[in-house]
């Protein structure tokens, strides 16, 4: 079977499973915080991986003999695994899923901004209609609180602001660290690994059996959720895309998530929506839709639209 045909269709898989992780990581985090999190997920994330690979891709084994290997896999830990993952955690404590997911959607364009000062690279004038879109949807959404009226933003928003940037980072500086030959979920499964370990002294109640006595079957659920659909599936999936398409079209996928997740929310949490939160959160997506399609799916669409 050619993967390369069916590649678009699965990766849409990416959205569907990283919308669940916003709902499953926001019961982790009523029981367990957020460094202690980050250690489970990516430690059940490298349990699932690593057996995976050394049978079937035992073959394709990294070298860590070479420093250009080991530096970028110490970007991406730093960036995806350490870096985002603690603000993301850390944000759901204070803010919800919804808010999470759409602020967090925003490095679509924090990439292609980046990636315009490296490359050099012209933007159309969509592109900035849509992040200005996006940006005012987000705001009106944060500051809408259901039956609350409205409030500011908060540390919840800024900690979904740091996470957003920490995962354009990854995006940028994993696809121009990375060379050909290195197998992409080798470094994936090593990201858990080294991930989980490094965060250890930092938070030695990990390794008390009484302490993973104490943690609810619901937060174990979300645990097992995160580990394995939208960390070993998910996250591997888009590393794989962005060595194969490149890093804006691997985060425009990201765009579909906060829709998702509004509905998930709903459904999980009650979540009480408004009038204006609805609103903003259709013009997010609106937004990352007409600033990340290329000129060829943007005119599909237009033309799919006009009578």
């Amino acid at each position: 079977m050619n993967l390369n045909k069916y590649f678009t269709p699965i990766f849409l898989a990416i959205p569907v499973t990283w919308a669940g992780s916003f709902i499953a990581a926001k019961y982790v985090v009523q029981s367990i915080d957020p460094l202690e999190s980050v250690f489970f997920r990516f430690f059940f994330s490298a349990l699932v991986m690593l057996p995976f690979l050394l049978i079937f891709k035992r073959g394709n084994h990294p070298n860590f003999l070479q420093p250009i290997f080991l530096k970028h896999l110490f970007i991406v830990i730093l960036t995806a695994g350490i870096g985002y993952h603690i603000f993301f955690f850390a944000a759901l404590q204070y803010t919800s899923p919804t808010n999470t997911a759409l602020i967090i959607a925003m490095n679509p364009f924090f990439t292609a901004i980046a990636e315009k000062y490296i490359n050099k690279e012209s933007r159309l004038k969509r592109f900035y209609i849509g992040f200005f879109m996006s940006f005012a949807g987000a705001i009106l959404v944060i500051i809408s609180r259901g039956s609350n009226g409205f409030a500011m933003p908060g540390k919840g928003e800024l900690f979904c602001l740091i996470a957003s940037l920490f995962w354009s980072a990854y995006t940028i500086l994993s696809k121009y660290t990375k060379e050909e030959k290195w197998d992409s979920y080798w470094i994936g499964a090593y990201n858990y690994l080294f991930t989980a370990l490094l965060i250890i002294p930092f938070s030695l109640n990990v390794l008390s059996f009484d302490y993973w006595q104490n943690i609810s079957m619901v937060a174990w659920s979300g645990i097992w959720y995160m580990a394995i659909f939208p960390t070993a599936i998910g996250y591997t999936l888009y590393y794989v895309g962005i060595q194969k398409k490149g890093p804006a079209w691997a985060a425009a996928f990201i765009y579909l998530v906060p829709s998702m997740t509004a509905n998930l929310d709903l459904i999980f949490f009650g979540a009480d929506f408004t009038l204006y939160m609805i609103l903003g959160t259709t013009i997010v997506v609106a937004g990352l839709f007409i600033g990340n399609l290329s000129q060829k799916q943007f005119r599909r669409v237009k033309n799919y639209f006009t009578i």
